[in-house]
């Protein structure tokens, strides 16, 4: 069996209507059709979700970063408690995605400074007369930031 040949059926299924695309291709797989599979399409959406894990890391990393640093450096009662719910929401959503790809762990220590530049930076637009630190005052450890209160008060 070649799995490069194409599909031509499956492949504009995928074009026209994506959820059909999708409960044809599981079928298809449950069924051990391999003909009908639509490898190329199937290759790409495999792909693609392991990019969306990523994403959705990258995302609330830097949510979380933007709000603990909010929660350290301004001096904002009103604000607090806006900002450790949203540090408690980042935290648990951070550990469910972790929970269900731990690879991901290994991908936060090549992104991390990364998306703490971007977190400060984003922080620094919207409070310029705040000194933020230069150096993330956070640790890397996941399992420390993930669970550590670094305010005071």
């Amino acid at each position: 069996m070649n799995h490069n040949v194409k599909n031509p059926i499956a492949a504009s299924l995928y074009e026209q209507d994506f959820l059909l695309w999708t409960e044809e291709q599981s079928r298809s797989i449950g069924n051990r059709d391999l003909e009908a599979i639509d490898w190329d399409n199937i290759e790409e959406e495999l792909l693609s979700l392991g990019r969306s894990e990523r994403q959705q890391l990258e995302n609330r990393l830097e949510v979380l970063l933007e709000h603990l640093l909010k929660r350290c450096y301004v001096d904002s009662a009103y604000d607090n408690r806006g900002w450790e719910l949203t540090i408690k929401e980042q935290r648990k959503q951070i550990r469910r995605l972790l929970r269900s790809s731990p690879s991901l762990k290994t991908y936060v220590t090549k992104i991390f400074s990364e998306i703490w530049e971007d977190a400060r930076s984003d922080v620094e637009d919207i409070y310029p007369k705040i000194d933020f630190p230069e150096v993330c005052p956070f640790p890397e450890d996941l399992e420390v930031l993930l669970t550590e209160k670094f305010w005071t008060s």
